[in-house]
């Protein structure tokens, strides 16, 4: 990510961290977007009979409620 923003490595990565900055912010809302679309897609497929994507979403469902 650092080569294609053509910042280095470690710059960004203390941007990451930095959880007021705006690249950091910007970095979580993209994550966040990106495991909501996965869990998405994810459920589809359990929906339509996908064993894996069943066992997959069953293990995350235990873990949303581990995290109530």
């Amino acid at each position: 990510m650092a080569a294609i923003l053509d910042v280095p490595a470690e710059v960004l990565r203390e941007d990451i961290a930095d959880r007021s900055s705006d690249v950091g912010k910007a970095y979580r809302r993209g994550k966040a977007f990106s495991k909501v679309k996965l869990h998405t897609q994810e459920m589809q497929l359990a929906q339509i009979g996908s064993p894996l994507a069943i066992e997959n979403a069953h293990k995350n469902l235990l873990d949303m409620e581990d995290d109530e």
